[in-house]
């Protein structure tokens, strides 16, 4: 009951704060006030709001108090294997498309690599910058071998996994490497930061349930826009000498 309280709590401020009751940058009620305005305990607000700060919407300031966030963080499970826009979606953001180009290239020898082309090869490219709410947070390139997706077939804004389970391609999981990055002249000019602005890199290599590479992704998010979390299982019983 006491976590149905707090997460209904967060609920209704989140909804206040996206309606712009509270304005970035402005320091909210105090606990006890908003406690007081709901008539719930001060703790069961406390939790609340510790809610809106995991989530990035308010940080707290010691001695001044609670302050709305100019850009609330997208967390991401990195468990879960899914496109950008849905995920997006999901935090009831409005997810967009810019800067878009599709193609064929080359093929990157890690790419080529994945695919299991040759170096050099033409492979369907897809380039495009995601954006939450207007704001661009991560810029994304697709790459996959033409007989899978042509130029033509690659999506002009939704999602690509869509487009590949179309035709019979389902993505079954992925392999995720990550790796932080300052954003180059090139990138930091799609995702309008200053070059040298802080990057997680997510290189990826989706495959079918047999195994079947049909997709190499590079997505560099913006560091400041999303939360990532991992659910690490275990250890359960181990030895002393383990531990």
């Amino acid at each position: 009951m006491r976590r149905s309280l707090r997460h209904s709590l967060a609920q209704e401020l989140r909804a206040r704060i996206r309606a712009g009751e509270w304005r970035p940058g402005e320091r909210m009620p105090s606990e006890p006030e908003l406690a007081r305005r709901q008539t719930v305990s001060r703790s069961s607000m406390r939790a609340a709001i510790t809610v809106l700060e995991e989530e990035g919407y308010v940080s707290r300031r010691h001695g001044s108090g609670t302050y709305v966030t100019h850009r609330p963080a997208l967390p991401n499970d990195l468990g879960r294997n899914f496109g950008v826009s849905s995920h997006i979606g999901s935090q009831g953001l409005r997810p967009g498309t810019l800067a878009q180009t599709a193609g064929v290239e080359p093929a990157p020898p890690a790419v080529a690599e994945a695919l299991g082309v040759a170096e050099g090869e033409p492979v369907s490219t897809l380039r495009r910058v995601r954006t939450a709410d207007g704001r661009r947070v991560v810029d994304v390139t697709d790459w996959c071998r033409t007989e899978h997706l042509a130029p033509e077939d690659l999506p002009a804004s939704g999602s690509i996994y869509a487009a590949l389970a179309a035709r019979g391609l389902a993505i079954d999981h992925g392999v995720a490497q990550l790796t932080p990055r300052n954003a180059d002249g090139e990138v930091a000019a799609r995702l309008h930061v200053p070059s040298g602005t802080l990057l997680l890199t997510i290189d990826q290599v989706d495959r079918t349930a047999d195994g079947v590479a049909v997709l190499v992704s590079c997505e560099h998010h913006l560091a400041d826009a999303f939360t990532f979390t991992l659910l690490r299982r275990g250890p359960g019983d181990v030895s002393e000498e383990e531990r």
